[in-house]
């Protein structure tokens, strides 16, 4: 999604003329220039805090999603996203009986999530196609999410991995950079009962 995300940004700005073709793009390099394509600028980690080692059905968690990134960019996340499965429920019905709200930094209010992959992952998108939440390197960033476990969701031992799931990266100068970062992300695990 990261790709398809940084694409798609290029490609309207390109579209409205506020940044010039990317070096990606073989047409648009000037004849006898090398073209490179888009390559790894630094690092991204990603962690969380508030996941018990256990819980009952009915219970509500409060966790926190921390971020921080290493690069010449400023990163510009587009979305978030809580990985959550469970290897005793079936592969599609990994989101049974499971519910989120999260801080939405933009509204300033609590929201629900913005979609659920029923395969286990909660999606938390910030509005609109333009930056709105940026982090420079070595600032760390959070996200603020509530999990309810229904009477509903599968017990036994839930697997956590928080992640930036889309984001921008800016230069120094504000224009789109089409690079990537390489992901760390923390992974967790908590025991719901019934």
């Amino acid at each position: 999604m990261r790709t398809r995300i940084r694409a798609a940004a290029v490609a309207a700005a390109v579209a409205l003329g506020s940044v010039p073709l990317s070096a990606g793009i073989a047409s648009a390099a000037p004849a006898g220039k090398q073209v490179s394509a888009p390559h790894q600028i630094g690092t991204l980690q990603e962690w969380a805090s508030g996941i018990p080692k256990s819980l009952h059905r009915g219970a509500t968690i409060r966790l926190t999603m921390s971020y921080t990134q290493r690069s010449r960019d400023v990163l510009a996340p587009a979305g978030f996203a809580l990985s959550l499965w469970n290897f005793a429920a079936p592969g599609f019905k990994q989101m049974r009986g499971i519910s989120a709200m999260w801080w939405n930094p933009v509204h300033h209010r609590w929201e629900k999530a913005s979609y659920y992959e029923s395969n286990g992952l909660i999606g938390l998108n910030l509005p609109g196609y333009s930056p709105t939440v940026k982090v420079a390197s070595g600032k760390v960033g959070h996200v603020y999410l509530q999990v309810t476990f229904s009477k509903t969701a599968y017990t036994g031992t839930w697997h956590f991995e928080p992640m930036v799931d889309s984001y921008w990266l800016l230069t120094p100068m504000g224009t789109y950079d089409d690079n990537y970062l390489g992901d760390s992300r923390s992974q967790y695990t908590s025991t719901l009962r019934a």
